[in-house]
């Protein structure tokens, strides 16, 4: 395969030998230019006298005829065109010369090629004989791992047959026993059937006993049922005649009557409260707010033309945010919702009560307006901002009152210390009538929302769990201070929340 190569190697560089010589030898002959037909055709005009044979750069005698000037006319032309002649030999030589400089280069490197061939096909010679040798070397690897192979083959198949021979052997003994075991289970078999055979007689011979006297048991049992159910008719004529009184006494304890709802509860000078009521008592907190809305609105879903009433028993004011969330939906509830004053109504209480659409107070009950209380701490500047909010709140508040009462909230203010030191005005309902704190004035205020006979008046069971007070009826830890003085702690209001909250002995703290 070399030395093809190398004999088409050889071949080639002969080609491009004799290619680069006749492309020199076609460069080297001049194309001479075709001659001009006017000169041709001037010569041709010629007399017999001139001489053709006259080379053209021999100097021609002067003559003074007319033929001698146009011959030389004729000549000047052809000089012309020798110069431009040998011009273009010597550019061609030029180009000539360039050119077998550019192919005797092509033909070196040709020959650098075909060095750079020759000698990769001896190093490709080499490859192969050290590739050739190492197949060699793989081969005998082998085989002689083959050998080992099979030698350890043969070892294993020995210990095989061995161990087959061992198994066998193995297997005889555990069938001779089997058939031993066998044997002896079989004689196991027979003997406990005998045995069993014998149990079942005496078996037989007890349930026989047991019959008789499950049969004795079972008279005396229907003797027994038989007083029994004798008794039973009496204790279940006692039962029934409990059980009617119970209910009966169930029926008592209610009152059976439908319940009345009027839209004018004010009759004939008593006011008639149904069930659709909330109680407002103690002190107006951060959840008071929730809990008597949520049945104001309750009440409307029910139904809108029926009143609902607010009753204040006994309520010292409290959270100013909360009982303006009071007021809020007071005034939009759809159904109208009166308040109902037994006892007290003070500051934030007695705002709501005044603000009412319609609100009625025992003559006895005491309504108490003055200025909110508030606390400020800071500096100059803190103080002066909480000092805003306060008054802010003021006007929201205490405005639409004085304006109820058709004085200035300066007027109102100004009132309050000329009742009051301490500027906690008070009146009765019966007085709080004429200043627009409270509509109405009633001295029978009946209550038909109560149709079951109080807890207190029930006998309870000991069992019976007390259920747990109700979010307005909380009460507060009372403690003593270092004076000796009582006292309870409030819970802590909101940002921006006030107490207004009637507390003339700081037992509210």
């Amino acid at each position: 395969m070399i030395t093809q190569a190398n004999a088409d190697m050889g071949a080639a560089t002969a080609v491009v030998e004799k290619a680069t010589l006749d492309q020199a030898n076609q460069a080297v002959a001049p194309t001479r230019p075709p001659p001009d037909k006017s000169l041709t055709n001037e010569s041709s005009k010629t007399t017999p006298d001139s001489n053709p044979t006259t080379p053209l750069n021999s100097p021609s005698k002067p003559s003074i005829h007319p033929q001698s000037n146009r011959n030389n006319a004729k000549i000047d032309p052809i000089q012309s065109e020798i110069e431009w002649l040998k011009l273009q030999n010597a550019a061609l030589s030029l180009q000539n010369l360039i050119q077998t400089e550019k192919y005797a280069q092509e033909l070196s490197n040709l020959r650098q090629d075909k060095d750079k061939l020759l000698l990769q096909n001896e190093l490709e010679v080499e490859k192969r004989r050290h590739e050739l040798a190492q197949l060699q070397a793989e081969k005998e690897k082998v085989l002689l791992d083959n050998e080992l192979q099979s030698a350890h083959q043969t070892q294993l198949l020995a210990q095989f047959e061995a161990t087959k021979r061992q198994l066998e052997l193995e297997n005889d003994i555990h069938d001779q026993e089997k058939r031993q075991l066998l044997t002896e289970l079989a004689s196991e078999r027979d003997r406990l059937a005998l045995l069993n055979a014998v149990q079942e007689e005496k078996n037989k011979q007890q349930e026989l006993q047991i019959q008789l006297e499950t049969a004795k048991l079972n008279l005396a049992m229907a003797q027994v049922e038989f007083e029994k159910n004798k008794q039973g008719l009496n204790l279940e004529e006692l039962t029934q005649k409990i059980s009617a009184r119970e209910q009966r006494e169930i029926w008592e304890s209610q009152v059976n009557n439908p319940q009345e709802y009027l839209q004018e509860p004010f009759v004939e000078g008593h006011l008639i409260i149904s069930d659709r009521k909330i109680d407002l008592d103690t002190v107006i907190v951060s959840g008071t707010a929730e809990y008597v809305n949520e049945r104001i609105h309750y009440y409307n879903n029910k139904n809108t033309q029926y009143p609902i009433f607010l009753i204040i028993d006994r309520c010292y004011g409290g959270s100013v945010m909360e009982g303006s969330k009071i007021l809020e939906v007071m005034h939009n509830s759809r159904a109208p919702v009166y308040v109902v004053v037994k006892t007290l109504a003070a500051s934030m209480a007695a705002v709501i009560t005044t603000l009412a659409t319609r609100s009625y107070a025992y003559p006895n009950a005491i309504l108490v307006h003055h200025q909110m209380l508030s606390f400020a701490f800071g500096n100059e500047r803190q103080i002066a901002e909480q000092m805003e909010v306060t008054q802010e709140w003021t006007k929201r508040i205490m405005y639409p009152v004085a304006q109820k009462m058709g004085i200035t909230i300066e007027e109102f203010t100004k009132k309050m210390y000329e009742k009051d030191s301490n500027g906690n005005w008070r009146e009765f309902a019966d007085k709080a009538t004429q200043l627009k704190w409270v509509d109405q004035v009633v001295s029978d205020i009946r209550d038909a929302s109560i149709t079951k006979k109080p807890v207190d008046i029930l006998e309870t069971e000991p069992e019976e769990e007390e259920e747990e007070p109700a979010f307005h009826e909380q009460t507060f830890t009372e403690k003593t201070d270092v004076r000796g003085q009582r006292y309870v702690e409030l819970p802590q209001l909101i940002p921006l929340d006030f107490y207004y909250l009637y507390n003339p002995h700081n037992y509210y703290r």
